[in-house]
């Protein structure tokens, strides 16, 4: 298995790994990385907005890194803002990644795509290309996954268990959609699956850690509570 286990966080913080010496690691044993949301990473060009609400962090948290969230709840925040808010940060020193939530309305039960639907199967794959022009690195947030039961799905399923038939599906999309596109996009793009605490459960929901942490260039778990 040639994945590796990473470490992030969420515009809340998280402690990761040793410091390397950059100009921007602060503490002597570890580093403190921010994931912002699309939420928040689509008010980033501006600047001055963005100074001033930094400016208040940072007095608290030594900065390393930065994980730019470029979709989620099919918010995708265009190109042009994702170079301000890396360039804000860069300068800074501060290091930065590519983030992707695959929710279309994460307060309606989660709501996710359907790997089934080819509308939304190329809406998946446009959401990973933009990010991977924009990053080496991207991490996928815990939601890659489906609770979807549409006739399609159903279809597609025939007499397969639901989770024998998600964990095909979504091996074949981690492949599909997320992989074979990033790579395309961007020779050096890595990517970076990130899975919840597990509950054996999960693995109905398509969560497949058979398959996946070979596909993946690293995995991540272990900070949720």
């Amino acid at each position: 298995m040639r994945s590796r286990v990473v470490s992030v966080a969420a515009w809340a913080v998280l402690a990761c790994g040793p410091a390397k010496g950059s100009a921007a690691d602060r503490y002597a044993n570890f580093e403190a990385a921010i994931y912002a949301r699309a939420y928040e990473v689509r008010e980033m060009g501006d600047l001055e907005r963005l100074r001033a609400r930094f400016e208040v962090m940072e007095k608290h948290v030594k900065v390393s890194k930065m994980y730019l969230e470029t979709h989620r709840d099919k918010i995708l925040v265009d190109g042009e803002t994702l170079e301000k808010a890396k360039g804000f940060f860069e300068a800074r020193g501060i290091r930065t990644a590519g983030g992707i939530t695959l929710t279309i309305d994460e307060r309606n039960r989660f709501e996710t795509f359907c790997y089934s639907d080819p509308e939304h199967r190329s809406w998946v794959q446009r959401v990973v290309e933009h990010t991977a022009r924009h990053f080496d690195e991207i991490i996928l947030d815990d939601f890659f996954f489906t609770n979807c039961k549409c006739p399609s799905c159903i279809a597609a399923k025939g007499e397969k268990s639901w989770t024998a038939f998600r964990l095909e599906l979504m091996t074949q999309a981690a492949r599909e959609l997320i992989l074979e596109p990033a790579r395309a996009a961007n020779p050096n793009a890595k990517v970076t699956v990130k899975y919840p605490n597990w509950y054996e459960h999960f693995q109905g929901l398509g969560f497949n850690l058979e398959t996946q942490p070979d596909l993946f260039d690293f995995i991540y778990t272990g900070n949720e509570t």
